[in-house]
């Protein structure tokens, strides 16, 4: 949620519970007060990103975007869990 700024909530759970449908990201539910769900990409979500991402930094460089109009998660790996 931090990452995504100005995303809602029902379309953040709604697009993750649709990427784990198809299988790109896991979900682990916490049983904590207040309750944490944490969400992991899976090998299936790993796979997707490391085919998507080039093309995502070849379409930046292609219209010349600046790196300062993308943020940072633009062009940055997620961190492996």
């Amino acid at each position: 949620m931090k990452e995504l700024e100005g995303i809602s909530p029902k379309t953040l759970t709604d697009t993750l519970a649709s990427l784990q449908k198809e299988g790109f990201v896991g979900r682990e539910a916490f049983a904590e007060i207040p309750p944490r769900v944490e969400y992991y990409l899976t090998n299936d979500g790993k796979e997707l990103r490391d085919a998507i991402l080039p093309l995502l930094q070849w379409t930046m460089k292609r219209e010349n975007f600046s790196r300062e109009s993308c943020s940072s998660h633009c062009t940055r790996k997620p961190h492996h869990h």
